[in-house]
């Protein structure tokens, strides 16, 4: 914003005060039969779109005196141009006045802009580029404008020997979306390192949602975790499915058996959090083991039901070359650049991208549950912490 407004105010300045010097010449050359004059009246008005309320009223006064330049230098009496004076300055006062109103405005717009990134940034903060081995890429979409934040979500939280996460969507849009989104990972990231198995996450992400007093909204979400030693365990909610693409070429589901479809979809799914639902309708666990190298890219429904002008949806398992090549940033880029490419325009739903890398295979191991260890100290990634439990 900064630089757009250094831009603007150096050529539009210039520009809007030789205007009036402009015009009175052209009333000169032209005679009386051609009054020209009468259009300084629109200079004030255009300088108040851009400038400050006294750059607005230097140009109204400069104008007025034109305009009486321009009576006398004509031959006329300077009374008969005093009610066009008159009116260029009202109009002046007012123009003044809009553009006092809309700095202010844009004061106050730029102060709620930051404290709403600030804010999402905080619900959604930026996951490390790197934790242990595994190699982390982030990309998120807002469909509303001048957000970065909506009803699609994702967490990364290190744990001892690994990473944890969450992809999820919540159902519907909006700030009651964003709040139940805020519920989500706020449990999300206290449990992560608190729970021993991800199972007791995803109980944990379900108690939360059901103390909310506001609207209810349940929540499809792919819990993971990616060890060091390349085992990849997934939970999913009623989520699409992770798209797993092996450094050699090759595409498996999280079963590791070969999938058409290129995605991991579990042998049972579980139902969406947040339905209040007992424990037996949690999903099947799904493992696969990962090689340094392979890629596993999470998303929300904001991509794979991206479509184009026919209709089609966008196919996320053909994008695996684009995961498998560059950076894991640059990989997330492509992706994004594609499915633009696919729906000739902007995405009209919210989309969460987060792309895995499996890295060196290291065994990290873990301390005894006993001996001033709880659960959590066996997953906390401090490994040198001198705390210890009664």
């Amino acid at each position: 914003m900064t630089i757009s407004r250094t831009r603007i105010r150096p050529c539009l300045a210039p520009a809007l005060e030789s205007v009036p010097f402009a015009l009175l010449l052209l009333d000169l050359l032209l005679g009386p039969e051609i009054r020209l004059v009468e259009l300084l009246a629109v200079v004030p008005p255009l300088a108040a779109l851009r400038s400050s309320a006294a750059t607005t009223l230097r140009l109204g006064a400069t104008c007025a005196l034109l305009a009486l330049a321009a009576h006398a230098l004509g031959g006329g009496p300077a009374r008969h141009a005093y009610p066009a004076v008159a009116a260029l300055a009202l109009i002046t006062l007012c123009s003044a006045w809009a553009a006092h109103a809309r700095l202010r405005s844009t004061r106050r717009l730029a102060a709620v802009q930051s404290v709403a990134s600030a804010a999402q940034e905080v619900i959604l903060r930026p996951p490390p580029a790197r934790v242990g081995s595994v190699s982390i890429a982030a990309s998120y979409v807002s469909a509303a404008a001048s957000a970065k934040i909506g009803g699609d979500f994702y967490a990364v939280e290190p744990v001892r020997g690994g990473v944890r996460l969450v992809v999820g969507d919540v159902q519907g849009k909006g700030l009651d979306a964003v709040r139940t989104a805020a519920t989500v990972l706020a449990s999300f990231r206290e449990a992560a390192q608190a729970t021993v198995d991800l199972e007791a996450v995803g109980r944990s992400i379900e108690c939360a949602l059901s103390r909310r007093t506001d609207d209810e909204k349940f929540v499809t979400a792919v819990l993971a975790e990616l060890r060091d030693d390349g085992t990849l365990t997934l939970l999913n909610h009623g989520h699409p499915g992770p798209l797993v693409v092996r450094r050699g070429g090759g595409r498996e589901d999280g079963r590791g058996e070969d999938s058409r479809r290129g995605t991991a979809e579990p042998a049972r799914f579980g139902l969406p959090l947040g339905l209040g639902l007992p424990d037996a309708a949690e999903p099947s666990q799904e493992r696969a083991v990962l090689a340094p190298g392979d890629r596993v890219l999470f998303y929300t429904d904001g991509l794979s039901e991206a479509r184009d002008a026919s209709g089609a949806f966008y196919p996320v398992h053909a994008c695996a070359p684009l995961v498998r090549h560059g950076t894991p940033q640059e990989a997330l880029d492509a992706v994004r650049r594609s499915a633009l490419s696919h729906t000739e325009g902007p995405l009209d739903d919210d989309s969460a991208l987060l792309l895995l890398e499996a890295g060196a295979r290291r065994e990290i191991p873990l301390p005894p549950l006993a001996g001033g260890f709880d659960a959590s100290c066996a997953l906390c990634p401090v490994e040198d912490c001198s705390v210890r439990t009664p």
